[in-house]
């Protein structure tokens, strides 16, 4: 387990997404949280369609929810255990704007639902999740933030490196794929960020569909930390729908005997 060097500690996937953070307000009560972000540039997060990526969108999610759940849980800390998220796959404007509040504050347990809107196309709502997060107490204490919370993006990559490739996602025998588990997508508690296999299971659904295909829905349930890698995504064919094609993937730590880490129902829209 990492302790929280300082506000900045796992936050290297955000680089990649570039979220800024604010909360709305100090609450008078955890159960009042309210964190809102913005993403400003969006090209490098563009799947083939000009879409944002859904894994982007997820990560995102995650991001500002996460957040928004932290504070609410304070003085303990959140991680992440099931996110929901249902995204509009058309080509996206931008600036986009990210918003978290709390549905339910408990001692075990924090629920946030996140809205994602881009303000580009008249404040559409692009993305509509919830987001349930397990408290736990940190060692060394949680992020010294102060109140209300305000979080500038860190410093992005260069702006031409494509998503897939910030993560280092590729190909992993057949019909998978996979990411080495290293600091660049680690979160505080030092296991694999949450965002970062929410970006592997994208690439995974949109694999075994069609090269081009864009995963829009998604339901995904971390199970166990990924510690040591590679993470390999591989995913099944369910069926078919009007709105696209079911999948399920099946992330595993391939490094400590294929132990399962997360696994995502997701709907996948061919070309």
């Amino acid at each position: 387990m990492t302790a929280f060097g300082d506000a900045e500690t796992g936050r290297a996937v955000n680089r990649i997404t570039q979220v800024s953070l604010r909360e709305v307000d100090h609450p008078s009560a955890p159960a009042d949280t309210h964190v809102v972000g913005e993403v400003l540039e969006l090209e490098h997060l563009r799947g083939p369609v000009g879409n944002v990526r859904a894994g982007a969108l997820l990560t995102m999610a995650d991001t500002v929810g996460g957040m928004c759940a932290g504070l609410a849980a304070l003085p303990g800390w959140v991680v992440s255990t099931n996110l929901m998220l249902r995204t509009d796959p058309l080509v996206h404007c931008g600036p986009l704007a990210l918003d978290a509040r709390v549905l339910r504050a408990g001692r075990k347990a924090v629920v946030t639902q996140v809205q994602i809107r881009d303000t580009g196309d008249e404040d559409h709502l692009i993305a509509d999740g919830v987001l349930t997060s397990a408290v736990l107490v940190p060692e060394g204490g949680p992020p010294d933030f102060g109140r209300p919370m305000v979080l500038a993006a860190p410093e992005g990559p260069d702006p031409g490196l494509p998503l897939l490739e910030f993560f280092g996602i590729g190909p992993h025998g057949a019909g998978a794929v996979a990411l080495e588990i290293n600091d660049r997508v680690r979160n505080p508690w030092g296991i694999l960020h949450g965002g970062a296999t929410a970006v592997l299971v994208d690439a995974a659904a949109a694999h075994v569909v069609d090269g081009d295909a864009t995963t829009s829905d998604v339901v995904m349930h971390f199970l166990r930390p990924g510690r040591v890698g590679p993470a390999v995504a591989r995913a099944t064919g369910l069926g078919h729908r009007p709105d696209g094609d079911i999948v399920r993937v099946e992330v595993t730590d391939a490094g400590a005997g294929d132990r399962v880490m997360a696994i995502a129902v997701c709907t996948v829209r061919r070309p």
